[in-house]
C-alpha cells in the first residue's frame, strides 16, 4: 500500500455529538414553546456545536504516506504473519489517529492501532502479528483512518490504500524420498515427454501423406527400401497421479486442525516431492475433478506454487459418494496414490478400481475420527461401535488390499510423514 490514495470518506456523529444535537434541539423547542428567548439561543448554540465541529475537522494531510510490509505472502496453516505499517507524514500536534487494517477472518479480522501526533517528516512503524487460520487466498486491507475532532463529536472514516494477497496453503512436510525414488515404486513407469522438449532419440517411421519433405530420412529409406521420415520421440519421464478425497462427510475436525487439511497437506507434500524429483504430476479428486497438472520441465518453483494455490483453494465436495466415471483410471500412466478419509464400504468398492492399469497403487487412509471433537470421539467409542461403523473402516481397507493396493494409516499423533514412510516398507 504505497502513497495515500483516498478511496472513500464517511463522516458521522459520535455518541457525544448526537447527545449535543438532541439536547440543543430539545432545549430550543422548549424555549419556543415557553417563549424563552435565552433558552432558544442556548439550545441553538449547543445544537450547532456538532455542525461547527464537522466543518472544522480536518483529515490527515494529503502528503501522508502509508506502506504495509508483510513478513511473507505464502504461509502454511498455523504460521505467524508479521505485518508492519509504515506511516510517514505530518498531522496537527496533539492529534491522534486510529488506524484500522481490514482483513479476512482467516487473518484475524480487522486490526486497530493508534498513532500519536507526528511533526515534521516523522515516521511511525507500528506492527502486529497474525496467526493465520484456514487455507485459501485471503486479503489484507484496505486501511481505514479514523479521525475524531477535539471535542469528540464527529467521527470521520477515510478508507485508503490497496489490498495485499496472502496465500495460506496446506503445510508441506518433508517426506522420505526413497518411497518415491525407485525403492518402493520401481523404475520405468512414466510417459513420453511433452513435444517441444529435448529430442535426443530419433526413430524413423513410414512416410505418411502430409509429412514434410525435410523430415525424410534418406539413409533409413535406402536401408529399408521404403520412404521413411524422422519421428522425434522424447525420453520417458516418470509420472505420478495423486487422488484426494475431499468429501465433507469423510472428514472430521475444523480447519485448520482437521482431517481434510491433513489430506491436502499429504497431497502437497507428495506433489512437492514428486516435482523436485522430476516427476510429472496430476492431482485429482475422487469426483474426477482436475486440481492440478504440471511438469517440472516448466520450472519446479513455479509448478510448486501453482500446486499449493490449487490445493489451498480446492473446495469440499458435498456429493455423498465418489464419482463412478473415474475417467482418470485409464489416464494414470504411472503410480497412483489415493489419500482418503473415513471411506465407507460402498465407496471403497468404487475407489479400489482407481488406476487399474497402474504399476503401483498406494492408499494413505486417514484415521479421520481422531480429528473429531472430544464429544464426538467419545460417542464414536460407544454407540457407533455397536452399529458397526468403525468395523466398516477395517472392511474398506481389506477391499483395497484385496485389489492390490498397498495401504498405510495416517494417525493424528504420528502425522503424514510416518504414514508415507510405512508405504515404503515391504
Amino acid at each position: 500500500m504505497p502513497a495515500l490514495g483516498v478511496l472513500r470518506t464517511r463522516t458521522g456523529l459520535t455518541g457525544r455529538g448526537w447527545t449535543f444535537l438532541a439536547f440543543g434541539g430539545l432545549l430550543a423547542l422548549v424555549g419556543i414553546w415557553q417563549g424563552i428567548a435565552p433558552a432558544i439561543q442556548f439550545g441553538a448554540l449547543v445544537g450547532l456545536l456538532p455542525v461547527a465541529a464537522a466543518l472544522l475537522i480536518r483529515g490527515p494531510r494529503s502528503d501522508l504516506q502509508l506502506q504495509r510490509t508483510l513478513s511473507a505472502r505464502e504461509l502454511f496453516s498455523g504460521d505467524e504473519l508479521r505485518v508492519t505499517v509504515s506511516v510517514r507524514g505530518r498531522f496537527p500536534r496533539g492529534r491522534s489517529l486510529l488506524l484500522e487494517d481490514l482483513a479476512d477472518p482467516a487473518l484475524g479480522g480487522a486490526h486497530r492501532f493508534a498513532l500519536n501526533g507526528m511533526t515534521g517528516q516523522g515516521i511511525s512503524r507500528p506492527h502486529y502479528r497474525v496467526r493465520v487460520g484456514a487455507r485459501g487466498q485471503h486479503h489484507l486491507g484496505p486501511m481505514r483512518i479514523h479521525v475524531i475532532d477535539r471535542f469528540g463529536m464527529i467521527h470521520r472514516v477515510i478508507t485508503v490504500g490497496d489490498r495485499d494477497e496472502v496465500l495460506v496453503a496446506p503445510r508441506v512436510v518433508p517426506l522420505d524420498p526413497l518411497v518415491l525414488g525407485g525403492v518402493a515404486l520401481g523404475a520405468g513407469s512414466g510417459h513420453l515427454g511433452t513435444p517441444g522438449q529435448a529430442a535426443d532419440d530419433v526413430i524413423p517411421r513410414d512416410y505418411r501423406p502430409g509429412d514434410e519433405v525435410r523430415r525424410i530420412d534418406w539413409k533409413a529409406s535406402a536401408r529399408t527400401g521404403a520412404l521413411m521420415v524422422r519421428s522425434e520421440e522424447h525420453p520417458w519421464r516418470s509420472a505420478l497421479t495423486v487422488v484426494v478425497d475431499l468429501h465433507e462427510d469423510d472428514h472430521r475436525g475444523v480447519e485448520p486442525d482437521s482431517s481434510v487439511d491433513t489430506a491436502l497437506s499429504a497431497a502437497a507434500s507428495i506433489g512437492a516431492l514428486a516435482l523436485s524429483n522430476g516427476w510429472d504430476l496430476t492431482v485429482l479428486t475422487t469426483d474426477d475433478d482436475l486440481l492440478f497438472a504440471g511438469s517440472p520441465v516448466t520450472g519446479v518453483d513455479q509448478e510448486r506454487r501453482a500446486l499449493l494455490l490449487a490445493l489451498a483453494t480446492a473446495p469440499l465436495s458435498h456429493i455423498p459418494v465418489p464419482s463412478r466415471e473415474l475417467g482418470y483410471t485409464s489416464a494414470a500412466a504411472g503410480p497412483v496414490i489415493l489419500i482418503a478419509g473415513a471411506v465407507s464400504l460402498p465407496a471403497a468398492r468404487v475407489l479400489s478400481g482407481v488406476g487399474a492399469h497402474s504399476p503401483q497403487r498406494m492408499l494413505l487412509a486417514l484415521a479421520a475420527e481422531q480429528w473429531a471433537a472430544p464429544a464426538r470421539r467419545a460417542t464414536a467409542s460407544g454407540p457407533e461401535r455397536s452399529s458397526g461403523q468403525l468395523s466398516v473402516t477395517a472392511e474398506a481397507l481389506a477391499v483395497f488390499r484385496g485389489s492390490g493396493w498397498r495401504v498405510s494409516r495416517v494417525e493424528r499423533d504420528t502425522g503424514v510423514a510416518a504414514g508415507w514412510s510405512a508405504l515404503g516398507v515391504r
